[in-house]
């Protein structure tokens, strides 16, 4: 099929423009975008930094990520410092109020449960209050810094969770940035539509060789996420070559991914994103359960931030059993029905850690 590659934006079926020459950050391909070129033969690339499918036509102009576009005019610029300002006045009024409550918990005048829906009141005040004023996107990054001031509270009066992962575990597999000669693997991996059944994507009508060297092209700018293989030794157990025990033939081989998509800064809280994915051959052997947790202590320990949340589709329970495993919790938001929506994620929730639950060693953090 010779692919429609108009000039002009084109009309979908529903009657909405679509160009198809529109910038990358305009953001991911919607399912009636999707299915337009999936029909009509134009060629679509996966983006890491926005985990979504966009065509190979768009423009690549900017490196702001989608959501938090530069101030164009004075009135932008003034809304983005009115962000910062309000979103570092709301964890303040946050804290002191968690302040009061620690005495008040500490002198057995309050429980601790009972403080806490305090707090997430609080929280989901403010976050509905800047609804009004502010984006989706705004608001959520703000709603990260009110839920890591409660975090702290947590830590300051029952003591940190003192999570780590096994030691042991390090040993078993390795992480690594995905290299071109790793595409006919990559394929074998990912172009499975039983792999993207959980994923927030579409599955492409054809995944090639050449769909996976897009993919780890795009994977490899590391300015705002880090995408790496989870490689293993290879181990001889009759027809399944790759468990934990077992005598090792010295190959190492990518079994599937982990990623971590950095958010902006706000209000001296940075929030990333975890999304991770095996190949279907290597589920239900404990990969994962041992793979995210030390993921998870290795970004902490490699980077800036103070939480990091993933988003998980709601009926997917083995995914959520691995996230509660590795130190993660339910961390439901006022609006964050709204925000799945608006990230095309309908049905998806999200489960959370933070820096301050976490074992770690402050000469070896960056």
């Amino acid at each position: 099929m010779t692919p429609i590659l108009a000039q002009e934006p084109v009309t979908l079926p529903s009657g909405r423009t679509f160009d198809l020459y529109r910038s990358r950050w305009d953001g991911v391909l919607d399912h009636e975008e999707f299915e337009y070129c999936r029909q009509h033969g134009i060629p679509i690339a996966y983006d890491c930094a926005q985990i979504g499918w966009v065509t190979q036509t768009f423009r690549d102009e900017s490196i702001e990520l989608p959501s938090y576009p530069v101030p164009t005019n004075r009135a932008a610029a003034s809304m983005t410092m009115d962000l910062e300002s309000r979103a570092i006045e709301l964890r303040h009024q946050l804290a002191k109020e968690a302040g009061k409550l620690q005495i008040e918990v500490s002198q057995h005048r309050l429980s601790l449960d009972l403080a806490l829906e305090r707090l997430e009141f609080v929280a989901a005040t403010a976050m509905k209050q800047l609804a009004k004023a502010f984006s989706l996107a705004d608001c959520d990054l703000c709603h990260w810094g009110l839920k890591s001031a409660i975090a702290e509270f947590l830590g300051a009066v029952r003591g940190p969770l003192q999570l780590r992962p096994n030691g042991s575990d390090s040993k078993a597999f390795e992480f690594r940035p995905w290299a071109p000669d790793d595409a006919e693997i990559y394929t074998e991996l990912l172009g499975n539509e039983r792999v993207w059944q959980y994923l927030p994507e579409p599955f492409p009508s054809e995944f090639t060789t050449e769909t996976a060297r897009t993919l780890i092209e795009v994977g490899a700018f590391s300015f705002h996420h880090e995408a790496v293989a989870i490689d293993v030794e290879r181990r001889n157990i009759g027809q399944n070559l790759l468990r934990f025990d077992g005598p090792s033939d010295g190959v190492r081989r990518p079994i599937g991914q982990c990623l971590l998509r950095f958010d902006r800064p706000l209000a001296g809280v940075r929030a990333s994103e975890v999304a991770y994915w095996l190949g279907e051959e290597h589920w239900g052997q404990g990969w994962m359960s041992r793979v995210l947790p030390e993921f998870t202590y290795r970004s902490f320990r490699r980077h800036s931030i103070d939480v990091i949340y993933a988003w998980i589709m709601e009926d997917n329970k083995a995914s959520i059993r691995v996230a509660e495993r590795a130190g993660y919790r339910r961390e439901p938001c006022a609006l964050e029905t709204h925000i799945a929506e608006s990230l095309r994620r309908p049905g998806f929730v999200r489960y959370a850690t933070y820096r301050v639950d976490w074992m770690l060693d402050a000469a070896e953090e960056s």
